[in-house]
């Protein structure tokens, strides 16, 4: 009877897995299908780089990510929260990759703008952050509808996630930047003076409990 029982839950627990499996496989692939649609609206270099009608796939798109050295080269969105892109793509399915999100309540104004992605195994989304850890410099590449911003990688470090890198602006942004650089884990050669904007990519750790975070100083 118990040897029944045990391959029984046995059983279920080889179906549940190959379902996830099958779900994890579907989404990655959807996933890859959305951003190679979005390519066409995409033209660095170019006067205008980002085609506007872009925003016929989805009317929460804010403008375009590029990052040295990974695979990250998306359209980014910016919903009314910080919850609905967790697990829901371009085109608002819903799907465990979710996208690259913009913290809703930024604006280009800020001192500190914030982004968030999944750390996915097959590299997608924020999944390819862990090379940066191989470099001593690298640029963040911004879009924000026909405006391009370069921001210069100062820092990247692994924290708990109630540490407070993630607020739009602050009392003295120059001393806050100096201990977001104190606390890397690379040297950059990056200058900081002046008034500045940054970038903060934000990204689960392997274990959940911990965040990536990379951090960009404004180009100025």
């Amino acid at each position: 009877m118990i040897k029944k029982v045990f391959k029984t839950i046995l059983i279920i627990i080889m179906i549940v897995s190959l379902i996830n499996i099958v779900i994890w496989c579907l989404e990655n692939n959807k996933t890859k299908e959305i951003v190679n649609k979005t390519k066409k609206y995409i033209n660095i270099g170019n006067q205008k780089p980002i085609d506007l009608k872009i925003k016929t796939i989805n009317e929460d798109i804010v403008g375009w990510i590029i990052v040295d050295n990974t695979n990250i080269n998306y359209p980014i969105v910016q919903a009314n929260n910080n919850e609905y892109y967790l697990n829901h793509d371009l085109e608002k399915n819903y799907n465990s990759a979710g996208w690259i999100f913009m913290d809703s309540y930024n604006n280009m104004n800020d001192q500190n703008i914030i982004l968030y992605g999944h750390h996915r195994r097959d590299g997608s989304m924020f999944g390819s952050i862990d090379n940066l850890f191989k470099y001593k410099e690298g640029k963040i590449q911004l879009i924000i509808e026909n405006e391009s911003h370069i921001y210069n990688i100062f820092s990247i470090y692994i924290t708990e996630k109630n540490y407070n890198y993630r607020e739009r602006n602050y009392i003295n942004i120059n001393k806050k930047i100096q201990e977001f650089k104190n606390r890397s884990i690379k040297e950059y050669n990056v200058e900081i003076k002046g008034k500045h904007q940054i970038i903060t990519l934000s990204t689960c750790d392997n274990d959940n409990n911990n965040r990536i975070v990379v951090q960009g100083i404004k180009n100025d």
